[in-house]
Formats: structure tokens, sequence, C-alpha cells
């Protein structure tokens, strides 16, 4: 058996020279560098080769895998959720009505004016709604509307003040704030909470204890940037006179944002709806089933955009003021142009209208009487047959 090579060094190389000084080679001690007997056959070191081994043999872990993010997981369920809770919800305020399916939803003439419930249940009216209204995402849609005020700021139908927290009155972009509502009980709760929550900003906020359907003006009287409403619709007693004063408190490049419910999409649900109306009605003080999109059209508003949730019951409206006249010398100038036109016009037509009359006056002229004696005789004998 042939012996073994030393590691490190090829086979049938020979063994390099020891190390270090050598009395008869180097008498000063001078220490000398290590030299191959072959450099061009040099063995390549061991450790990389034992390196790659290892690295074989142990190789890395893979890179963990990043975890896929839960956001669409949670917001499913919370839509599930919040469906399941909204049906529960129409079910137990709509079991006691009477069943009948013909029953039919009261003209809007016929509405009781409901506006007086609010003052009983003003005190235990948020802590009362605030579970169903958080199941619906409703705080979202609030959050989205107060987050669009900016300057001078008006909210109709303000309530208990649910939308407050959301307007951003701590930055420069809100001027002013205005909030109106013919209920003082529920005004008062919204003053209380604002001013708990906002005490630097007392300046900046006005509470008008008023009915939304008459005229509102900022404390300069002027018209407002931003008008805002939720559930207002449901309430009042004259919903196209309340939008029609919307758009009157609104300057001509403001905006108006509601934030209603009514009506759905899909008639069993309308029916239900319809079923509890009264009751309802009785109990929080709106009517829930009024055709929002019918109240729109007949208003003066200007809609730019209607979204709908919740089986077409909630309604997101987006709405410009009507076109108005912005000075009152240009109201003139157009009084005296229509009064211009209408000058213009007479003179236009007075010659035609005199050359007909005188067409007809030479037409009679012309006519022979024996041609209609005959014709009234049979027009008096036809009358006579008759009877």
């Amino acid at each position: 058996m042939p012996p073994k090579s030393k590691p490190g060094f090829r086979k049938g190389a020979p063994p390099p020279k020891p190390a270090g000084p050598s009395p008869e080679n180097n008498p000063l001690g001078i220490p000398k560098p290590i030299f191959y007997a072959n450099k061009e056959r040099r063995a390549p070191p061991v450790q990389p080769v034992l390196a790659a081994r290892e690295a074989r043999l142990h190789p890395p872990p893979p890179p963990p895998v990043k975890p896929r993010s839960k956001v669409p997981l949670y917001l499913g369920g919370l839509a599930l959720y919040g469906a399941v809770v909204y049906g529960a919800y129409l079910y137990i305020t709509t079991n006691h009505a009477v069943k009948n399916s013909d029953i039919k939803a009261k003209p809007l003439s016929e509405q009781e004016d409901t506006s007086y419930v609010y003052t009983d249940i003003a005190k235990k009216y948020d802590s009362e709604i605030g579970s169903s209204e958080f199941a619906m995402g409703m705080p979202i849609l609030r959050r989205w509307m107060a987050s669009r005020a900016k300057g001078e700021v008006l909210e109709a139908s303000a309530g208990t003040g649910r939308n407050m927290k959301y307007f951003p009155v701590s930055e420069n972009k809100v001027k002013g704030l205005t909030f109106v509502d013919s209920n003082e009980p529920m005004l008062r709760i919204a003053r209380r909470e604002f001013l708990k929550r906002y005490p630097k900003y007392a300046e900046k906020v006005r509470f008008l204890v008023q009915d939304a359907g008459d005229p509102m003006r900022t404390k300069t009287g002027e018209r407002f940037d931003t008008v805002v409403q939720s559930m207002g619709m449901c309430s009042h007693h004259s919903p196209v006179k309340l939008l029609n004063n919307l758009g009157d408190a609104c300057k001509d490049e403001g905006n108006i944002i509601l934030l209603e419910h009514g009506k759905s999409h899909y008639d069993w649900l309308n029916r239900i709806l319809d079923l509890g109306a009264d009751k309802h009605a009785e109990k929080w003080g709106c009517w829930w089933n009024r055709d929002i999109e019918t109240i729109l059209g007949e208003s003066d508003l200007r809609v730019q955009k209607v979204s709908r949730y919740h089986f077409g019951t909630t309604y997101w409206i987006e709405a410009k003021p009507p076109l108005r006249i912005k000075e009152e010398g240009e109201k003139e100038k157009v009084h005296v142009k229509i009064q211009e036109l209408e000058e213009d016009l007479k003179e236009a037509v007075k010659p035609k209208v005199q050359e007909r009359v005188q067409e007809r006056v030479q037409e009679k002229i012309q006519e022979k009487p024996q041609e209609k004696a005959p014709e009234k005789k049979k027009m008096l004998l036809h009358d006579v047959e008759e009877e």
C-alpha cells in the first residue's frame, strides 16, 4: 500500500524545506519565506474545500415567508357583521308592525311631524344608536363628510353633534362652525360636548335653536362655504323646503354634502320599511322610508353625485346651490334687457297682426249672404230633427 500524502500537498510533490534560519545557509539568522517545490502545481488550500462541503451539508435556511395582510379579511368580516346586524335591526324594529303585504307608504303630505319625539329621547339617543351605527360603518361616512368641511361651515339638523369630533376644528381649514337644530335639548348636549372637546375654540362655534328650513347665515350675514347635514331629511316636516334653504345658505362656489337614509333598491326591503314606518317614526322621530331621490329632484339643488350603501338605504349626496345672479346691479340689467326684448317683440309682431286683421276684414266683406243662409237653415232643421 503506498503511503498517504500529507494534507495540503499533491501526491508526488517533494516536502517543503523547514522554515526558520539554518546555520549553514543563513549564518545571520534572517528568516526566509516558505517556497513550494513546484510553484505551477501548487495544491489549493484545504479550508475552502471544507467550507464548501460544510455549506452543502448544512444549507442556509430559506427566507421567511412574508405574511399576507389581514386587512381584507377584517373588512370582509366587518361588512358581513354589519349586514347581519342591520338585518336583525330591521327585523326587531318591524316585528310589531301590522303584517299586511298590501300596506303602502304614506304620501309625504300625510306624514306627521314627529320632531317632538327628540325631546324625550335626547339623553339616551347617542347610547342607543351608537352600536348599530358602528356595525354599519356610519362613523366612516361621518368622518368622510366632516373632513370635507372648510371655511365657514354650517351643519343643519345637528342633533347631539355626532359629526362634531370629525370636523378639522384645530386646523386653519375651518374658520367657523354653526350648528343648527330645532330641538333645544339635543343641541344643548352638542354644545356641552363641543366645549368639553375643544375648549380653546369656543369663539369659532355657534349653536342656533331654529328650524333648518328658515334662513341661515354666518355671524357677518354671509353665506357658508360648506353645508353638511346627516339624517335630516327623514325628520323634517318639509324636506323639499329644507333642501332649498340649504342651497340658499351656501355660497355659489360652496359645497353641500348630505348623509341621509330612505328607500332601498329592493322592493322586499321597502315593504319591510313601509310596514314599520309608523312605529319607527313614533319611537325615533324619523320616517325611514322616504323617497330621497324624488325629494332631491323636486328641490332646486344641482346634484353632483349620489352614492348608496346598506342595500340602498343610506345616501351620500354631493350638491351645489342653484344658480343665482350675484349682484343687484346685474339683476337690474337683466330686468331692463327683458323689457327691451318684449318691446322689440311687440314691434316686430305688430305689422303682421295688423296685416292679418286686414285680410280677415276683406274676407268677411267678400263673403255673400246667400251662401250662409242655406247652411243656417239646414242647421236649424237638423236641430229640430234631433229634438
